[in-house]
């Protein structure tokens, strides 16, 4: 499902786009299936009886018992109150970075397709103007990005959960005569812990003087 994201940054990058998931594979459907043939799935059991779908809900409640709407809590992180992130509608973009944060930096959890948005415009006119006025927007950004080997860093949240806010990365992409711009979101950062310094050199064997044997 494609979403609504506005793009503004330096230099008067603002421009309207959709967005969405890259990754479009169908997971394989395997079933389990038990020696008589029978399909098995796997289910919540209790004390040993199997709990239906829907028997069971998740709650606020406190050692009591008593049980509370999410909307009459508050959050703390180290004593320190803190609010649910919201999803991302604009991303601002904070500054550019060099390309080599997003290949070898930051492991890339998520992957987006960015493209131009018609502005929700009822008119075919309107419709197709929008989309080359934020089309052209995109070219902007995308030029830069190619030209100066950067990518495009902000703050992305794809969805309303959680407490931590997320980052991600625009960067430019181009197949042929083909281009376009792709949203990756930050996971977490590559740790090496490896890295050399050296340059290899195999070691070479010191070749050792025979031994003459005399008997005076």
């Amino acid at each position: 499902m494609a979403r609504k994201l506005q793009i503004a940054g330096p230099d008067g990058i603002n421009f309207n786009t959709k967005y969405e998931k890259l990754d479009k594979a169908d997971r394989p459907s395997v079933e389990a299936k038990a020696p008589d043939g029978s399909i098995v799935k796997e289910t919540t059991v209790y004390n040993g009886q199997v709990l239906l779908p829907g028997s069971t809900q998740r709650k606020w409640c406190d050692a009591n018992g008593n049980q509370y709407q999410k909307g009459q809590l508050k959050f703390f992180y180290e004593g320190e109150e803190v609010s649910e992130i919201e999803a991302t509608s604009v991303f601002q973009i904070d500054g550019f970075q060099p390309l080599g944060n997003y290949t070898d930096v930051y492991v890339i959890g998520k992957f987006y397709e960015l493209y131009p948005s018609t502005n929700d415009m009822k008119k075919d006119f309107d419709k197709e103007k929008a989309r080359i006025v934020n089309l052209t927007g995109m070219k902007k950004l995308f030029d830069k990005l190619k030209s100066e080997n950067v990518v495009a860093r902000g703050e992305f949240n794809a969805s309303s959960k959680g407490f931590v806010a997320g980052d991600a990365y625009i960067r430019a992409v181009n197949f042929g005569n083909k281009w376009g711009l792709e949203l990756g979101v930050f996971k977490e950062e590559k740790i090496f812990e490896h890295l050399q310094e050296e340059v290899p050199e195999i070691p070479k064997q010191s070749a050792s003087p025979t031994k003459r044997l005399k008997r005076v």
